[in-house]
């Protein structure tokens, strides 16, 4: 390859969409590139011969050291090229002190394609003026912890007064990082470690500054020229570096974080990164996207919806909402044991067997290796397969669900393809626009209490009709509600639960896409109960639709009842009652705390869930459950712990609604249908009768 061949512009996607791009440096004359003068197959990233141990550096005259020191700088500053098979490859100044300098437990790296990657992110957001750095996801064995490390010890050490620091799940897994640089640091010739505060085996901090001594009487203290930099570690905890200027921080497996809210965080880390409008450092955030618990993956993946540039520059912002840019890396990609002999990925299945870089034979590719392990799972054990070696992001943070009864491949497929909609659903509240007249208009807004796919036309809302034994909603036969309801300011457990709602149309043949689905969603705690009847009451009125509630918790009952509204509230549906329960009289909703019921709950939840969600193979369409808080809830949903499963129960009541109109209107039409002789002619004996 020529130098002007060098493709020097590189883009960075995600789902097929370029996020980010940035351009490299222009190669030198190719007589200047490292390995020119070799044969294409004995091309290949080596240690560059004149890489010095310390005992050879020691026998230079001080000219030559100096001389050599500054070579040495140069590259870990600028960068080192090389050819490697009849291709030109750039190393960043961090990638060539990773890979000539620093040692990962004694071993020593080797250059691959994904590194490479991966040290040219690094290398962008440390030029752009508006970036704080850079978040990654990728799959488990990836060695990120070496390059993190290594780019790390490269920026302090190379800077006067500058501090860097390590955050990671917990306290000791920052304190087993902050070894293992220590121990890379122990192996560094001594021409790479600036003076230090004299501790050979540092266990909190790695301080750049000269030893302590003493002071002796009458003496005069010299200071020597020395950095004042270090590094060291910090628990988990969000303020552990308030206050403190940092030139980077390393934050380490955000993902699995659960002792605090990595987001929250950091808002608190990034202004030690700043000063004023300038920014004075930068930051790296890694994880993997295998075992990212409940609490860690739901804020490292609003962390990560922050730093969608995409979306900031349709907005008109000049960078992200969180000062990062992302990477995923998918497991096809820097494989372990799909990597040929000179270090690129093998991702499709060779012609023929090809050596690898660890001296074994490849036979296929990344990609075919991925699918055989795939095969034959489903459920959660296919999910947690998927978030161990993810092919795209939607499957990094693909929610496990292991004690969820319903199917998750199917409900995940579905929370991705929502993903891809954009002005599906609207936010904002309903709001009385004549309460008198039962008259309840919409009012757009992004801090909404409901998120809604479909409205009725203006002319069909608001429909009530007026019966002697009072007030019933007009749209019956289209619209049904269910909810689940809260009476207390605060539970007997001091945990707030919210209320939930659910609006659900009964198919409609010509609009099949905004029909037979949940149309409307509520999920909130309002300052006080009466507050959420309230809102409950202007979602029936609005839709003109029947709410089956809960009765366990009587106030909402009560309250509707006492406003006149008592024709508004569904009773129980047939379907919902057990052999223990038919024989009672009719009641207003239904109580949820037996098991038999609970049970039936659970089964028409899982037949909707695999009849509506996620992708059809059959036609190639997708579900159309478009509330992904409903749709998270479902993969989430422990039978044995209703308690936190606010959505599912609304959810679930309104198809125990939706089952009992649709039979009592049925029982109608058969009752119609036993007179269907009233329309028809009718002779006897030759007489019309």
């Amino acid at each position: 390859m020529k130098p002007e061949k060098f493709q020097r512009k590189r883009e960075i996607k995600l789902n097929g969409f370029v996020e980010f791009s940035f351009t490299l440096p222009k190669p030198p004359a190719y007589y200047r590139i490292d390995n020119w003068d070799k044969s294409i197959k004995d091309q290949r990233w080596r240690i560059p011969d004149w890489i010095l141990t310390q005992a050879e550096y020691d026998e230079l005259e001080l000219d030559d050291q100096i001389a050599y020191l500054n070579q040495v700088t140069d590259c870990r500053v600028n960068g080192y090229w090389f050819y490697n098979r009849g291709n030109i490859e750039y190393l960043t100044g961090d990638h060539f002190f990773y890979l000539a300098f620093w040692r990962i437990d004694g071993i020593i790296p080797y250059w691959k394609d994904s590194d490479a990657t991966f040290f040219y992110i690094e290398r962008h957001c440390a030029l752009l003026d508006s970036c704080l750095g850079w978040m990654q996801v990728t799959n488990r064995r990836d060695g990120k912890t070496g390059k993190a490390t290594a780019i790390l010890y490269n920026n302090i050490t190379l800077n006067y007064d500058s501090f860097g620091g390590i955050q990671s799940k917990t306290s000791s897994d920052a304190k087993m990082i902050f070894r293992k640089l220590v121990r890379s640091w122990q192996k560094l010739p001594d021409y790479l470690k600036p003076v230090d505060s004299g501790d050979s085996n540092p266990s909190q901090s790695l301080k750049f500054e000269e030893p302590a001594k003493r002071s002796t009487k009458g003496g005069r203290k010299v200071y020597k020229n020395v950095l004042n930099s270090a590094i060291d570690y910090k628990p988990s905890v969000a303020e552990a570096y308030d206050g403190s200027k940092l030139r980077y921080y390393y934050d380490d497996e955000y993902g699995k974080t659960t002792e605090v809210n990595v987001n929250e965080r950091w808002q608190i880390v990034k202004e030690c990164l700043v000063q004023g409008r300038n920014i004075v450092g930068k930051s790296l955030h890694t994880t993997t996207a295998e075992e990212m618990e409940d609490k860690g993956g739901a804020a490292a993946k609003d962390m990560w919806d922050d730093s969608d540039l995409l979306h900031a520059m349709k907005e008109g912002r000049e960078f992200t909402v969180s000062g990062l840019l992302r990477w995923f890396k998918p497991a096809t990609l820097g494989l372990e044991g799909f990597i040929d002999s000179y270090g690129y990925s093998v991702v499709e299945d060779p012609v023929k067997p090809i050596l690898g870089i660890d001296g074994k034979k490849i036979d296929m590719g990344s990609a075919s290796y991925i699918a055989r392990r795939r095969k034959g799972m489903t459920g959660s054990k296919l999910a947690g397969e998927k978030r161990k070696y993810p092919l795209t992001i939607d499957e990094a943070f693909i929610e496990e669900g292991k004690l969820s009864p319903f199917d998750i491949i199917k409900l995940n497929d579905q929370i991705s393809y929502n993903g891809t909609l954009n002005n599906k659903i609207i936010t904002g509240n309903f709001v009385w626009v004549d309460r008198d007249n039962n008259e309840v208009g919409f009012q757009p807004t992004e801090s909404g209490r409901w998120k809604v796919l479909y409205m009725p036309p203006v002319e069909s809302r608001n429909k009530t009709i007026m019966t002697p034994r009072g007030k019933k909603p007009g749209n019956m036969h289209h619209f049904v509600s269910g909810c689940d309801p809260f009476d207390h300011k605060v539970t007997t457990d001091n945990k707030k639960s919210n209320g939930a709602s659910y609006v659900f149309r009964k198919l409609d043949p010509f609009d099949q896409d905004h029909s037979d689905t949940f149309v409307c969603e509520y999920v909130n705690r309002p300052a006080t109960p009466d507050m959420f009847y309230e809102d409950m009451l202007k979602q029936s009125i609005f839709y003109g639709c029947e709410l089956l509630c809960e009765n366990n918790k009587i106030g909402l009952i009560n309250w509707f009842e006492a406003q006149g509204y008592s024709g508004y509230l569904m009773s129980r549906p047939d379907s919902s009652h057990t052999q223990h329960s038919r024989s009672k009289q009719r009641e207003k909703g239904i109580p949820m705390s037996g098991e038999a019921v609970r049970q039936r709950a659970i089964e028409i939840s899982e037949a909707y869930i695999h009849e509506n969600t996620g992708y059809n193979f059959e036609d190639g369409s997708h579900g159309k459950v478009y509330f992904n808080d409903l749709l998270k809830c479902w993969v989430k949903f422990n039978p044995q712990k209703w308690t936190d499963y606010d959505e599912f129960v609304g959810a679930a009541l309104c198809l125990f609604a939706k089952d009992s109109s649709g039979r009592r209107r049925s029982r109608a039409v058969e009752k119609d249908s036993l007179n269907v002789g009233r329309f028809v002619k009718s002779y006897k004996r030759g007489r019309r009768i």
